[in-house]
C-alpha cells in the first residue's frame, strides 16, 4: 500500500513539473497589465502568455501604486457577493458610521503602513464614502 502511495506521489510531482502554465496578460481601463490564470471578461482583449512552469520571476515585480482615497470598493472579484457576505459588509459600514459619527478619535492607514489621524475634513470624507456605500449596497 504504501509503494502505491510513494508511486502516485512521484507521478503526480512529475507531471507537476513538467507541465506548461497557461496565462493571460490583459490591461484594464486605467492601463493597468494584469497577469491571471483564467481569461478577462467578454470583450477584453488579451494576449495568452506560456511558461515553462518554472517559478523563477523574469525581473523586479512592480508594486502597485495604493488606491485613491475616493476608490473603497475593493477590484472586482475579490469577495463572492452572497447574503452572509453583504450582511457582513453591511454590520463593517454601519459601525465605521457610528464611529466617524462619534467624537472618538479615529485613525487610518497612511499607506506607507503607519496610522494618521484623521481631522475634521477627513472625517467627514470617510464618513460621506461609509453612507454612499451603505446606501450602495445595503438599502
Amino acid at each position: 500500500m504504501r509503494r502505491y502511495l510513494v508511486v502516485a506521489l512521484l507521478v503526480s510531482v512529475a507531471t507537476m513539473a513538467h507541465g506548461q502554465a497557461q496565462f493571460y496578460k490583459w490591461k484594464d481601463a486605467q492601463g493597468v497589465t494584469h497577469y491571471t490564470d483564467a481569461p478577462p471578461t467578454t470583450g477584453t482583449k488579451f494576449d495568452k502568455v506560456h511558461t515553462n512552469g518554472t517559478a523563477e520571476a523574469p525581473g523586479p515585480v512592480p508594486v502597485p501604486a495604493p488606491a485613491p482615497a475616493a476608490a473603497n470598493k475593493a477590484p472586482a472579484g475579490t469577495t463572492a457577493d452572497t447574503p452572509d457576505n453583504r450582511k457582513k459588509l453591511c454590520t463593517q459600514l454601519k459601525a465605521n458610521i457610528d464611529l466617524l459619527a462619534s467624537s472618538q478619535p479615529v485613525s487610518a492607514d497612511d499607506g506607507k503602513g503607519g496610522q494618521t489621524q484623521l481631522d475634521a475634513n477627513g472625517r467627514k470624507q470617510q464618513q460621506e464614502a461609509a453612507q454612499t456605500q451603505y446606501q450602495t449596497y445595503c438599502k
